[in-house]
């Protein structure tokens, strides 16, 4: 089961979630990948300048979700931010792996966080909550991130993931099979019809992939996963 804590959602009443657990093959991006991502960096470098990120409504709005819990979103980005900060700088990004990669391809397009996990390194339930004082894990770059006012997920090993940088515990590598998929919105006409037809188009061409679940969860509703 997934869901949203209310005392989250108490504070931000038009937070959402979009959330896809899929059947995936997980391996290096195949050159049409790879190509989609060229062009939509080509096009954001076209559109878009370093200075009018923090302008964008996506990014406003969860910039506003940081400071409603005291953490200051100049310090710790969105990752959705940090993106475009770096396509727009010229500076690129890495190719992971398929999932990996097409994950940031939504993020980037959309302007928004997007989580995703190895589903089967997940520990029971997840809720989606504001850090604790004292909360840290191993981010992705080994780095201990101070979780302290990120929305994160959490199972009951604790948490995993955030919209700043997700967990090493979790992360998506060759041997992962299955994936939840998470994206989040925190104004209130996010397009998640968009976002999630396309999220779910991309698993299933770039990485041979099977929907098993894709819906938008809201404040109050739970979703159950297995």
């Amino acid at each position: 089961m997934i869901k949203i804590d209310k005392n989250y959602t108490d504070k931000l009443p038009d937070f959402k979630l979009g959330i896809i657990v899929a059947k995936v093959v997980t391996e290096d991006s195949s050159a049409q990948l790879l190509e989609e991502m060229y062009q939509l960096f080509e096009s954001l470098k076209e559109t878009l300048k370093v200075d009018q990120i923090s302008q964008l409504k996506e990014i406003q709005a969860g910039r506003l979700a940081y400071r409603a819990f005291g953490k200051d979103p100049t310090r710790y980005r969105l990752s959705a931010e940090k993106l475009l900060r770096r396509i727009l700088k010229g500076e690129g990004l890495d190719s992971i792996n398929n999932v990996v990669d097409l994950s940031n391809l939504i993020s980037l397009k959309y302007h928004c966080p997007v989580g995703t996990y190895d589903y089967e390194k997940i520990s029971d339930d997840v809720i989606l909550r504001a850090g604790e004082k004292g909360e840290t894990y191993l981010s992705l770059g080994n780095q201990e991130l101070n979780l302290e006012g990120f929305p994160i997920f959490a199972d009951k090993m604790g948490p995993f993931g955030s919209t700043t940088s997700d967990s090493s515990r979790t992360n998506v590598d060759q041997n992962t099979k299955l994936i939840l998929l998470s994206i989040f919105g925190f104004e209130n006409q996010f397009d998640f019809v968009s976002a999630l037809s396309d999220a779910r188009a991309l698993i299933e061409s770039h990485a041979k992939g099977e929907i098993l679940i894709s819906e938008m969860l809201v404040p109050k509703k739970e979703l159950q996963l297995r």
